[in-house]
């Protein structure tokens, strides 16, 4: 749950390269409205458009279920979020639901799959 934490705040403080440190080099990330984003190169241009583009100063996930097994770790939830423009623009409010597979890699726990779905539409 520390890695989960720490990932968090990494998104939160706009750390690209902190952020990466917990995706594995297999990730895939499913999101609506993007092609699927394979691989942590292409994880990595996500990251640094996403933190580029927007501050997020509110950020909270709200777990409802974690399954452990193995090396694995899945976590469901509800995300909750504020990103405020870096340029122009009102915040958005964001809400949704998450799925985020863990996978132990060495001594380090990573993400290997991450689905994220609006719960309603964003608002300014």
């Amino acid at each position: 749950m520390s890695a989960v934490h720490d990932y968090r705040y990494a998104w939160m403080r706009g750390d690209t390269a902190a952020a990466l440190r917990f995706i594995s080099d297999d990730i895939r990330i499913l999101i609506p409205g993007l092609a699927d984003v394979n691989g942590k190169e292409a994880a990595r241009k996500l990251f640094v458009d996403e933190m580029a583009t927007y501050q997020i100063p509110s950020l909270t996930l709200t777990e409802q279920d974690l399954i452990v097994s193995g090396n694995h770790v899945i976590t469901v939830g509800i995300w909750e979020e504020t990103l405020v423009p870096k340029k122009e623009g009102a915040p958005i409010h964001a809400k949704g639901r998450f799925m985020t597979i863990w996978r132990k890699e060495g001594a380090e726990w990573r993400i290997v799959r991450y689905m994220l779905n609006d719960l309603e539409a964003p608002k300014p």
